[in-house]
This record gives structure tokens, sequence and C-alpha cells, in this order.
């Protein structure tokens, strides 16, 4: 038996320095998991899953690779996307929001520079992986546009906001009165023309620099072909 002492409201308690062991829990501080940044996890993602894409195309891309290479599970994949197709997209657009980049016409800047730079081939850098990533992406969702609508959709208002810029260089007078709808239509399937180009097995350095030359080449082509 313990002695006690009866408090102002008449409650045993006990004598000493006796600690229950509810008073050592109250005490003992609790240590939290440090929570997740979701934006960076998401962010990480989309790195990983762009390498993939850009590796295997996309019907070689799973989400059972994707999770690997990020080191999680497939369910914290499915967290923050439905399927692979949902990241192909969020991966395309997370630069610049669209497909492509709609630089301004600034005097002096060439035609095919300035679509180069819409299509993500930069003509002063040189035909990396790394510089091209942007391009070898887009070209994997062009290719996927034959199973993710969504992917459709993307390619659809991408071509509305090409054929919207070239109308803007027609205004200004930086190339010739032309259907603009058609032109972006045209441009497009030029750009992605690349895709006969055997990619199968082919070392990424390889594909880089095939590609840039066959874009340079083709895109000089047809801008010459608008220049007043």
């Amino acid at each position: 038996m313990y002695q006690c002492r009866r408090d102002e409201n008449n409650t045993c308690a006990r004598r000493g320095n006796v600690s229950s062991n509810t008073e050592e829990k109250q005490k003992r501080p609790r240590g939290r998991p440090k929570s997740i940044d979701l934006d960076q996890r998401q962010a990480d993602i989309i790195e990983a899953g762009t390498d993939v894409f850009i590796e295997l195309g996309y019907a070689n891309t799973t989400v059972d690779i994707i999770a690997a290479r990020c080191g999680i599970s497939k369910r914290t994949f499915y967290d923050f996307y439905e399927a692979k197709g949902d990241l192909l997209s969020a991966a395309l657009k997370a630069r610049s929001g669209s497909v492509f980049n709609f630089p301004d016409a600034v005097d002096g800047a060439a035609l095919d520079t300035l679509l180069g730079q819409v299509f993500a081939v930069d003509d002063s850098e040189a035909p990396s992986p790394a510089n091209m990533r942007q391009y070898f992406l887009a070209e994997v969702a062009w290719e996927a546009t034959e199973f993710v609508p969504q992917l459709r959709q993307d390619f659809d208002m991408a071509r509305a906001e090409l054929a919207s810029w070239l109308r803007g260089l027609s205004d200004k007078g930086r190339i010739i009165s032309i259907d603009a709808d058609a032109a972006a239509t045209m441009l497009i399937g030029i750009v992605f023309g690349s895709l006969s180009i055997d990619r199968t097995g082919a070392d990424l350095d390889v594909r880089a620099k095939r590609t840039k030359a066959y874009l340079g080449s083709s895109l000089k082509i047809f801008a010459n072909g608008l220049l007043p």
C-alpha cells in the first residue's frame, strides 16, 4: 500500500516523487514523420516518367517501371495520376503549360530559328539528348495520341495555338498571307515526320544527332516557303 494525501478536491494522490506511466508519456516528446512535399513528389514523378518515356517509348513504358524509377509504390503513383497517359500529358505541359512554345517574333530572328523554338529544338544548342529532351517527349506524346484521348485534345489545342501564332507573324509582315490552320497542320506533320527515322535500339546520342539534322533541314525548307 502507499500513503496518500488528500488534495483540495478530496482526491487521493501518491506522495513523493513517483511519476506515473501516464505522466512519463505526457512528458516524452512524440516524434512525427516528416511531411512529404507533395509538389516535389509530383515533380519527381514527372521527371522520372519523362526519362522512361523517352528511353522506352509510350507502349513499352509501364507504371511499374515508372514507380521503380521514382522509388515509390504503384499506389503512390495512382495518388497523383490515374494512368501513364495522364502522367505523359502532365509532363508534356509541365514547363510551358502547352505542348509547344511560342516565342515573340523578335525582329531579325530567322524564321526557321523561331520555328525551332516552337518545337523545343534550339538551333544554337548541340544535338544532345539533354537538349533534345523536350522534343523527344513531344515525339512520344504524338505517338500516344492514338491511345490517349487527353493527348489528342492537347495536340488539337496546340495546333490551334500554332495557327494563331502564324497569323500573328503574317499580321507583322514576317511571313506571307496563308491559311494558318492548314499551315499549322502541315508543320506538325513535317516536324513529327522524324518518327520515320529508325529508333529501334538506337543510342539516344545518335537519335539526337539524326533528329536534329532532320528537323533543321525540314524547318528551313518550310520557312523559306513562307518568306515574303
